[in-house]
């Protein structure tokens, strides 16, 4: 750590304290020619802001948390890069943690931003997550926005997607091309976005007269691997299912390996539909078709939320609900 202070880069060009500073911080009337003069010192003499001492000053960070599950996850990826964006306009460093699922790691994470005095946070909860956690949360008074997956009662902003609408969406589809055997694959039991999505999938079936059938919904993990097995049990033992709408986009490009392992076409023998619309899904053959729910803007809203909450925006917590499109591609073809 350089032991340069702004007193020392004063001396030596014969300025005052108070132009440095202004100029390290792009502040106050100061001329382009001093300005320059100031930033040519401040390389010479190797001069490093000290972010620690700022925060003692002003009791706070410009560092901001974000709190995530599973960042394997290609979703949470493009997410993180619209709330990334964000924050860098706004001079604001973000950090990065991985649950893995865990409370105790999440419940860590958090004692450290407090203990950092950081701005804020956005945390897509672990499962499960005890309603205690969000109580401390909101007795410690630190701005936190909720992503993706929703918590009931808890009085934090949120910003996701319609997973129902989402769902109703992708089975439509499958429907109006004339299937009647349509699974469901993937997400955990325990999951709320789950239950959303699966009630979209079996409101349906159901408004078309299609019976839904407990043996073709099955649960899964967050994976390629996961969606492979998922899919192959599936045609094991009902070889009469001709489409499916998958959880997330990561298992239904695991089932896509299934279904070829398993010949059968893509697109012409059967009929498939993520959820997430990550890049990849268009860059697959056949690319996959898909329920968009906007990633990125989801991360860039989340930010926008908590710039307000930072800044001291006291009304009620508010929840954003981003409508899903979907984006129909060559993976369920046509009949």
């Amino acid at each position: 750590m350089s032991n340069v202070t702004v007193a020392d880069i004063a001396r030596h060009l014969g300025v005052s304290t108070a132009t440095v500073s202004m100029t390290l911080r792009n502040k106050g009337r100061i001329s382009e020619h001093t300005r320059q003069r100031v930033l040519k010192a401040i390389d010479e003499l190797g001069y490093v802001y000290n972010q620690t001492a700022a925060n003692l000053r002003n009791k706070s960070s410009n560092q901001v948390g974000l709190l995530l599950h599973d960042i394997t996850n290609p979703f949470y990826a493009e997410m993180t890069a619209g709330l990334s964006r964000e924050m860098e306009h706004h001079d604001l460093m973000l950090f990065l943690a991985n649950s893995e699922e865990s409370a105790a790691r999440q419940q860590q994470f958090m004692d450290s931003l407090q203990r950092n005095s950081a701005a804020g946070m956005v945390i897509c909860a672990a499962q499960p997550t005890p309603h205690s956690f969000f109580e401390s949360l909101q007795r410690r008074h630190m701005p936190t926005i909720l992503v993706v997956r929703p918590v009931p009662d808890v009085a934090i902003d949120f910003v996701g997607t319609d997973n129902f609408l989402g769902c109703q969406l992708a089975t439509e589809h499958l429907i109006r091309l004339g299937h009647r055997h349509i699974a469901f694959i993937g997400g955990a039991t325990t999951s709320i976005s789950r239950a959303q999505r699966l009630g979209g999938y079996m409101s349906k079936l159901l408004e078309h007269g299609i019976t839904a059938k407990p043996e073709w919904i099955i649960s899964c993990g967050a994976s390629r691997v996961e969606g492979t097995l998922a899919m192959t049990t599936l045609l094991e033992q009902h070889p009469e299912v001709t489409a499916a709408v998958c959880y997330q986009d990561i298992v239904a490009l695991g089932a896509m390996l299934a279904l070829r392992k398993q010949e059968r076409r893509i697109g012409q023998d059967f009929a498939l539909v993520g959820f997430d619309d990550i890049p990849e899904t268009a860059l697959v053959e056949p690319a996959l078709t898909t329920v968009s729910v906007a990633a990125r803007e989801i991360g860039r809203k989340a930010g926008e939320l908590l710039l307000e909450r930072i800044a001291g925006n006291d009304e009620p917590a508010k929840s954003i609900i981003l409508p899903p499109a979907l984006v129909v591609r060559q993976s369920c073809g046509s009949r």
